[in-house]
């Protein structure tokens, strides 16, 4: 009877013991001081450590890889796939880390996404930090300018005589209307109006005063603003009716050429920048200074109003950047993430989310909420490269313009044009063939069917962005 008792307690214990380990025990949540600090110790510690932080990036507190470098946030807590340390560690985005080595193990890249999906918590007990900030373009905040009736084409522009060139002009100016296949180009002392679905020619507007340093069009489509001079000379914005070529205004009487302008949403106001340093915005109605912004340390080279009329940015050669009030001039934030020149500000159409692009080779996407960054994308990174720049300097990017979508569109010193996508986590689309060189602007047509690039040499270029094919080319050559 005893053995039969104990061999029925032994029966028990075993099944108990049994179905215990039948029953899997929960797996621990990922966090940095168990999981992830160990990997970037072992990964990551020779160059982003307290004595050498590479980039300004130290990974080995939790604290100093929450605040990022350089570059911007290394994590965006609940997104891998926004997340900048994530992007380099798994290649998708250059440059690749660790350098010049292949990928980390795919078991600790997984322990990666997950603890940053999760909030990236840093120890067990800690709270999660599931980023709470909206990264989509937002289509109802987008504000509606299209006008009543047909959009502004042109219909009768004046005949000048435009000089001859024995070569194309390098393109220093382009964009292309929001509502119309009209494109401006900057030419020899005029401005060169061509079909954007084809590039074909349509007219001139003068612009004897010089080189054409900026044209944008109005947001509604009927104005058309050219700005530029003569260095050490003289510098001025001019408005243009698109229509009929006529000049409306003439802005500012600069003793330098005007390197960077816009014209507000409304109409109401036209911003200037150059050598002088000087932020000076104009009324277009009775032309008189409204303000002017003394904050800038060098020549300012880009301006762009939002599309929603609150702010005005702005950027300069020293890699200075900033968001300002428009209607007042009062600093509302400082972008002070560029090591060198700002080359261009361009707004996303839900004033939302601004990029602004750099000789240092990025272009940073900044939270308009905020003014922090979204991300920092080395958009035109040589990744072919057989030796590291001693200087550690990627080449330039040199135009940035979002899509009506909220991708973005790229050119830079390495001979190529990009288009991003999902705030630049993913290339969707890279445009080569410009031989020695260099694309100086981007713009996208009025449907956003075509991207269109023009460079040093003075020739433009289509690409159709679904077959992702070059449908058309041109000189700028005037014979």
């Amino acid at each position: 009877m005893r053995l039969l008792v104990l061999f029925a307690l032994g029966f028990a214990a075993t099944s108990t013991a049994l179905s215990q380990d039948a029953v899997p025990a929960k797996k621990a949540a990922v966090t940095y001081k168990d999981d992830i600090a160990p990997i970037l110790r072992k990964r990551c510690g020779s160059c982003h450590n307290a004595d050498e932080a590479k980039s300004d990036l130290n990974l080995l507190t939790y604290q100093t890889l929450l605040s990022g470098g350089s570059g911007g946030e290394a994590i965006a807590p609940g997104s891998a796939a926004q997340s900048r340390l994530y992007r380099l560690v798994t290649h998708q985005e250059e440059p690749s880390m660790p350098p010049r080595q292949p990928k980390l193990p795919d078991a600790e890249l997984d322990m990666i996404a997950n603890w940053i999906d999760n909030g990236a918590p840093e120890t067990a007990v800690s709270a999660v930090m599931l980023s709470t900030r909206k990264t989509e373009i937002d289509y109802d905040a987008i504000v509606s300018v299209k006008p009543d009736g047909d959009a502004a084409f042109p219909v009768a522009l004046p005949k000048i005589e435009a000089p001859s060139t024995l070569r194309g002009t390098a393109v220093t100016a382009l964009d292309a209307s929001p509502w119309a296949p009209v494109l401006a180009v900057s030419g020899h002392e005029c401005v060169q109006l061509h079909d954007s679905n084809n590039l074909q020619l349509l007219g001139a507007l003068p612009f004897p005063e010089g080189i054409i340093h900026v044209l944008k069009f109005s947001r509604n489509g009927e104005r058309l603003l050219a700005a530029g001079g003569r260095g050490a000379e003289r510098g001025i914005a001019v408005l243009f009716d698109v229509r009929s070529g006529e000049r409306l205004a003439e802005i500012g009487d600069e003793e330098d050429s005007v390197l960077a302008a816009d014209l507000s949403p409304d109409q109401s106001m036209v911003a200037i920048g150059g050598p002088n340093k000087l932020i000076k915005v104009y009324s277009t109605s009775s032309g008189e200074l409204a303000y002017q912004i003394k904050k800038h340390t060098d020549w300012i080279t880009a301006i762009e109003f939002s599309p929603d009329g609150k702010y005005l940015a702005s950027g300069d050669r020293n890699g200075g950047a900033f968001v300002w009030e428009a209607e007042t001039g009062g600093i509302v934030f400082t972008l002070g993430d560029h090591k060198e020149m700002i080359t261009e500000v361009n707004w996303r159409a839900d004033s939302q989310m601004l990029a602004s692009a750099s000789e240092d080779g990025r272009v940073i996407l900044w939270y308009a909420e905020d003014g922090f960054p979204a991300r920092s994308v080395n958009a035109h990174a040589s990744v072919n490269a057989s030796t590291p720049n001693p200087r550690q300097k990627l080449p330039g990017v040199l135009s940035v313009r979002f899509t009506k979508t909220g991708d973005f569109a790229s050119v830079g010193r390495d001979a190529s044009a990009m288009i991003w996508g999902n705030l630049g986590s993913r290339n969707i689309a890279k445009f080569e063939g410009f031989a020695s060189q260099i694309p100086t602007r981007v713009c996208l047509n009025h449907d956003g069917h075509f991207v269109i690039v023009g460079d040093s040499s003075g020739m433009l270029r289509a690409w159709n962005l679904k077959s992702k094919t070059l449908v058309s080319e041109v000189s700028t050559q005037l014979k």
